[in-house]
């Protein structure tokens, strides 16, 4: 199991990137949910509901940054494989979960168009929001090919890290986007 690491030294810069990155759009969330609240009608409650959703979601997901239960429940599976005697036939079940994620997120992506065709900042923030919890769940399958990909340093900060920051700055792009919306129409 992996213990909470709350001492700098165990901090990279990866994981301080990904802390700040997920906590700033939390926050960012909880200031347009809160100026929402100041509008008690109908198109402020959209976004109302997005802010909320979303801020909790990435709050959720920088307490990760602090207790690192992504890579607990990797570490989880691995050790079920091993004790199984399954861990060398891994491969095969990593690459068949990658396509069933990269299937559920074609899905989510598909739906949330068709629903939010209008609503092209909530749309913005859903894909965006996909697209981190993607990440988070490909970081527990941990497929060797992808983790090469994810995992490697530029300045010594790990790729996986300017993707969250893409994914927390175009949620915050849409929320504000949807937030600005509901103004023009209340």
């Amino acid at each position: 199991m992996t213990a909470l690491t709350l001492f700098p030294i165990w901090w990279s810069a990866t994981r301080e990137i990904g802390f700040v990155a997920y906590s700033a759009t939390g926050i960012g969330c909880v200031l347009f949910w809160l100026r929402s609240l100041r509008f008690p009608d109908r198109p402020h409650a959209g976004i109302r509901r997005l802010a909320a959703t979303v801020a909790a979601i990435e709050f959720i997901l920088a307490l990760d940054m602090v207790f690192e239960w992504r890579i607990a429940l990797h570490d989880f599976f691995a050790d079920t494989f091993v004790r199984h005697n399954l861990y060398g036939r891994r491969h095969t079940l990593q690459l068949e979960l990658l396509i069933v994620l990269g299937c559920i997120l074609a899905f989510t992506l598909g739906l949330a168009f068709q629903r939010l065709r209008t609503r092209r900042g909530s749309f913005l923030a859903i894909g965006a929001l996909s697209l981190s919890i993607t990440l988070w769940l490909m970081e527990i399958i941990s497929l060797h090919e992808t983790d090469t990909g994810l995992y490697h340093l530029v300045n010594g900060i790990m790729v996986i890290a300017f993707l969250w920051v893409l994914a927390c700055s175009l949620i915050l792009l849409g929320v504000g986007i949807e937030a600005r919306s509901a103004a023009r129409k209340g």
